[in-house]
């Protein structure tokens, strides 16, 4: 139990690292640029789909949380946060990729044309909502009149002189992200989902794909690399970039009251509370005893699993699918749902948009699996 928890505490503090860490470099870029950043995404809306898809596409769920905080800063529309959301496969990614890499390459390319012919969709039918979002100016972001000198030149002397004469948040700050660098490289943070698959993958299902997902595990250990760990590791030293580069008026405006205030209690307790309730439900609902039950109802249940905003329940149907336990169409339904992580963000900023998105993934899932089973796949 108490594992259990800390596991909890650090995929929260994963999650809202990579969140506010991603805000804090879209709030800088766009500073720098003046709000050219911004206006270069928001100036195409098929290119706005283009990325969302090709994000949702990277193994992981950094991808999603980048295409959240686009959204939540008004940069792309509906359609390519719902792109996204189809296109992305989570952390199961990498299981597969290890085990099969080329049907993995299929998949995700699969994956990628139905997050762009669904996220063009989207649009089309939201399109006087995309309007009207814009026409409130629902962003983000800030650009002050005196902005060209909110971030000082980024040079070694700059850097020197903002930390020796670092003001109070400039210094938590610092400290903060120095913590998680060391955690990053000792290995201890970059979150997993560990404790969920020791509740979802029972001995019945270990029993049919074991040796396969034993193949996989070693392949992705091999050589010691947690990429995860990697990752948040260059996180924290461009974090800690920007915040020793920047002024006090861009600390101060952009990143303490607004990206901090505003977005970090938000996220990190929303995060907590959906992996507590996944953790608990986990539990007691043991999903591998419906795993016997006919096609076209696995093929419900894969819909109706996918709704849960976690990496772990999903792991199941993509170890069945490597064992030739349930066709292609079953693992596309339940990936197009299913956002791993990536949704919790989302579930913080706006529930509404939540519940929109995964109603349509659920559609989208429902005709891809059925007309995918008509064709035998």
């Amino acid at each position: 139990m108490i594992e259990s928890i800390f596991s909890i505490f650090k995929n929260s503090l994963s999650i809202t690292f990579f969140v506010l860490t991603t805000m804090l470099f879209i709030e800088y870029i766009n500073v720098r640029s003046s709000g050219a950043f911004s206006k270069l995404i928001k100036k195409n809306g098929f290119r706005q789909i283009l990325l969302g898809s090709l994000l949702g596409a990277i193994p992981g769920c950094l991808g999603t949380y980048t295409i959240v905080t686009f959204y939540t800063h008004n940069l792309v529309t509906l359609g390519a946060l719902t792109a996204a959301f189809v296109s992305t496969m989570g952390d199961e990614a990498f299981l597969l990729f290890s085990i099969q890499p080329m049907k993995a390459l299929l998949i995700f390319a699969g994956l990628f044309v139905i997050g762009i012919v669904t996220g063009v969709i989207v649009d089309i039918i939201y399109a006087k909502k995309n309007k009207e979002r814009d026409a409130k100016n629902i962003m983000h972001f800030e650009i002050h009149e005196t902005e060209e000198h909110s971030i000082s030149v980024p040079k070694f002397s700059t850097i020197v002189s903002n930390i020796k004469n670092a003001s109070p948040h400039r210094a938590l700050l610092l400290f903060g992200i120095a913590i998680i660098l060391v955690l990053s490289l000792l290995g201890h943070i970059g979150h997993s989902h560990d404790f969920l698959t020791s509740f979802t993958i029972q001995p019945s299902v270990e029993h049919i794909h074991s040796e396969s997902c034993e193949q996989g595990h070693e392949h992705a250990h091999e050589h010691g690399i947690n990429w995860l760990a990697v990752t948040f590791a260059i996180m924290s030293l461009l974090a800690a970039y920007v915040v020793s580069v920047v002024n006090e008026h861009f600390l101060e405006a952009h990143f303490w009251s607004h990206i901090i205030k505003k977005h970090f209690i938000k996220v990190f307790a929303w995060t907590t509370i959906v992996l507590v309730i996944v953790m608990v439900l986990n539990q007691y609902i043991h999903i591998e005893d419906f795993l016997q039950a006919y096609t076209y109802e696995l093929l419900l249940l894969a819909i109706l699993i996918g709704i849960i905003p976690e990496s772990g329940p999903h792991i199941i149907f993509l170890s069945l699918y490597i064992s030739g336990a349930i066709p292609l169409s079953i693992l596309l339904a339940n990936s197009i749902v299913q956002d791993g992580h990536g949704a919790l963000p989302l579930i913080a900023e706006s529930k509404k948009t939540f519940f929109q998105v995964k109603f349509i993934n659920m559609i989208v899932a429902a005709i891809v699996g059925f007309v995918g089973l008509q064709f035998g796949l």
